[in-house]
């Protein structure tokens, strides 16, 4: 039962729980927001200091609870390359949770693995219609899932996804290539069993295995794997569109990268569907600097902080925005912390950016820092803040130029 820590109704205090609207047994959130038809006359059941009350809710009676942050579960998995266990001591608290909470994923796109789903699970999330769902895959042959995940329910993998297909759930996939082990023939057939289930599996992406200074045994995807693992997701990709008018799998965009190859036009990525799994950023990102409106606004001088990977992007950026009113220079941070095989910019630590900048003899009138790298209340990975107004992560295009008027 959620504890109510705020209303907006003085018939419904503060720390009561909330047992049941109407005859609905409310769980958390979700059973609130999904049975909490304001439309319709409603009885609440709080249990307050141990007594039982019923509260009766008229329609269009405007009723705002805040609820306590539910229990989420934890991940049951001993994945070697799970990039949390990796993570040393000093960082953000929250960084350290290892979640794998289907309730996460439909809320904000989190991969999960579907190892602690019960058959009760997916009776609810077909009941609370929890669509769509993120699931790392990896592989779909049992018992190399079972391998990676070091967990015998991890070779259910089908049949779990079978269950959440034909309760008319929505899935988004995710393979993580891992060199010599989930690379070759195992993505092909990991796809293919995938694509059996479109639909309702809407689309597939092939990410990295992200390795840092303290998952050493991971193997590095060098230039060469990259490209052969591009030019065969791109036919398959191919296929795919002719078969379903869709690419259905796609590559994230570190491989293009990393391979020398141009990044996809628009096209390629459909609706974006897996822009927060990297793909498709650096795509959205030559877009919006190629659509640049008011830069004429633009004058004085400028740092832009980014990672290796998105260096040459960067720059692409800045000969769009320079001008005789505008001074723009790029510094690339090595990272320090994570490893040097560690080179994305939302991977950046407070202190690495902070040790690169301090030398600095130039005066600028703000420092950009890439959006990723800080969370809303702007820390890094390593709770470092700049409390300084001078340090602005901008989210778009459109939000950096007003930045730098």
């Amino acid at each position: 039962m959620p504890r109510v820590l705020h209303s907006n109704d003085p018939r419904i205090p503060e720390n009561v729980e909330l047992i049941k609207i109407n005859d609905r047994q409310i769980s958390d959130m979700l059973d609130y927001c999904f049975y909490n038809d304001d439309s319709k006359y409603r009885k609440f059941l709080i249990l307050a200091k141990g007594k039982k009350k019923i509260v009766d809710i008229r329609p269009n009676e405007n009723i705002h609870l805040v609820f306590d942050e539910p229990r989420y579960r934890k991940c049951e998995n001993d994945c070697d390359y799970c990039f949390i266990k990796g993570l040393p001591g000093g960082l953000r608290k929250e960084l350290y949770f290892q979640d794998d909470d289907y309730r996460l994923s439909f809320l904000f796109g989190n991969f999960i693995s579907l190892t602690n789903l019960k058959n009760s699970d997916i009776k609810r999330i077909r009941q609370l219609r929890l669509s769509p769902l993120y699931i790392s895959v990896h592989s779909t042959n049992p018992e190399l899932r079972i391998k990676l995940y070091k967990n015998e329910k991890a070779g259910l993998i089908m049949e779990q996804l079978k269950k959440l297909v034909d309760a008319n759930i929505q899935i988004h996939c995710q393979i993580v290539v891992i060199p010599g082990l989930t690379d070759g023939m195992n993505v092909e057939n990991t796809i293919n069993d995938l694509a059996q289930l479109f639909p309702m599996v809407c689309s597939v992406g092939v990410v990295p295995v992200g390795r840092t200074k303290f998952l050493r045994r991971i193997p590095v995807l060098n230039r060469k794997l990259c490209r052969r693992i591009v030019k065969k997701i791109m036919q398959v990709h191919r296929s795919f569109r002719k078969r379903f008018k869709k690419g259905f799998v796609y590559l994230a965009d570190e491989f293009f990268i990393k391979s020398g190859l141009p990044i996809p036009g628009k096209a390629y990525y459909d609706d974006f569907c897996q822009y927060e799994n990297g793909i498709g950023m650096v795509r959205q990102l030559i877009d919006e600097v190629d659509s640049l409106k008011h830069k004429n606004k633009i004058s004085g001088k400028f740092l832009f902080i980014t990672g290796r990977l998105a260096y040459p992007y960067i720059n692409y950026l800045r000969e769009k925005l320079i001008n005789k009113k505008v001074d723009i220079d790029i510094l690339e941070i090595r990272n320090r912390f994570f490893g040097d095989t560690v080179t994305v910019s939302g991977l950046l630590v407070g202190r690495d950016i902070h040790n690169a900048i301090r030398g600095l003899e130039k005066k600028y009138d703000r420092i950009i820092l890439p959006p990723n790298c800080v969370n809303d209340n702007g820390k890094f990975l390593d709770d470092c803040v700049f409390n300084n107004r001078y340090f602005v992560a901008p989210y778009s295009i459109k939000e950096l130029v007003l930045c730098l008027q």
